[in-house]
């Protein structure tokens, strides 16, 4: 690819990012014109009702432990529960980060042969999350940090337990006097495809195209709009899209990084390194597919019933399958997504911040 093509087709996405960034969208619209009454919508209502109501009776729990309710639930209301009560309660994915941590654990929760667990257990493992993501904060080695938020996913049941993946992420928060500006061509060097194999000079080895990307990305990411007074955001519903790399093309070029090879031929240096025009034109390819494409691609359906979408999270891994046929390298995208809502505070505080000691 010529130099001169990929200047020209960064400068295009930018203008295209920047105008869409004006437009009223579902994800960066400003409520706060709007009246209380429509801003609350019965939706985020409810949404509000349900945690609250399992918000009382954990309390109830906690306060009468030699008690038991007998009360059951199903074990996908009880992952449901388990995720919002908690991002609401102390998640600030709204803040502005300049890169992430993620941690991940497995839990278990007893359940019944009709897959439904006892309020009590449900209690216990929320105990244990809240212990668990304390942990993952206090030892997250940032300066400034602030927790995004979990994600809980449901796996087997054996032997009477359901088995739940934990995913939290905790962010270094953007803000501080080392963090570089953001400016419109943002790489000024070349880096090699994933698997920390460094820049293309050779002159830095703990990193990534990949990685660096990733980096930009977030930095970059649409900020949330002020919510009105007396509310605050919230979140619920995530979901996961993950892409190759090969699913979208501008004209002949994959947006996301993927060179696939025919049998017989290796990768080059120049498949590898990624340079500086490379860089540019893959990041704003990434902030095209992830803002414009992505949510408005009708195979996604996940979108179609929310009214508010959110990006929480992309993460880029480079990869590289050389014993597949054909061969490939490629960038791997996991893009975590969430329905927002605008809650009065009155009916649910602003979330709480976790301590930085046991």
């Amino acid at each position: 690819m010529k130099n001169t093509f990929f200047k020209l087709f960064a400068l295009v996405i930018l203008a295209g990012l920047l105008l869409h960034g004006c437009q009223k969208e579902p994800q960066s619209g400003d409520s706060s014109g709007q009246s209380h009454e429509m801003v609350y919508t019965p939706k985020a209502a409810s949404l509000v009702a349900d945690i609250n109501n399992f918000k009382q009776k954990m309390t109830a729990v906690r306060e009468n432990p030699h008690l038991k309710s007998g009360e059951v639930i199903s074990k996908e209301d009880a992952r449901w529960n388990l995720e919002t009560l908690f991002n609401a309660t102390y998640g600030f994915p709204d803040l502005a980060y300049r890169k992430t941590l993620t941690d991940t654990a497995l839990l278990y929760l007893p359940v019944d042969a009709s897959g439904n667990a006892l309020l009590e257990d449900v209690v216990a493992v929320y105990d244990e999350i809240l212990s668990l993501i304390t942990g993952f904060y206090i030892e997250a080695n940032f300066d400034e940090k602030g927790f995004l938020f979990m994600q809980l996913s449901s796996g087997d049941v054996a032997n009477g337990e359901l088995e739940i993946r934990l995913e939290a992420v905790t962010g270094a928060r953007l803000g501080t006097p080392n963090d570089p500006p953001f400016i419109s061509e943002y790489f000024f060097e070349g880096w090699k495809f994933g698997m920390n194999l460094g820049d293309c000079d050779a002159t830095i080895d703990d990193s990534d195209a990949a990685d660096q990307l990733e980096m930009a990305i977030r930095s970059s990411m649409y900020a949330w709009p002020e919510p009105p007074n007396g509310f605050r955001w919230m979140t619920a519903n995530s979901f996961t899209i993950e892409l190759t790399g090969f699913e979208y093309i501008e004209g002949d070029d994959y947006l996301l990084f993927y060179i696939e090879k025919p049998q017989g031929e290796e990768f080059t240096t120049d498949d590898i390194c990624l340079d500086v025009d490379e860089m540019n034109f893959h990041f704003y390819g990434e902030m095209k597919v992830i803002y414009q494409i992505v949510p408005y691609d009708p195979l996604n359906t996940q979108f179609s019933a929310i009214d508010d979408w959110v990006l929480l999270e992309a993460l880029v891994d480079g990869k590289l399958y050389d014993e597949s046929f054909p061969k490939y390298i490629h960038h791997f995208n996991t893009l975590e997504y969430a329905e927002r809502f605008l809650v009065p505070i009155s009916e649910f505080p602003l979330p709480i911040e976790f301590t930085t000691e046991y």
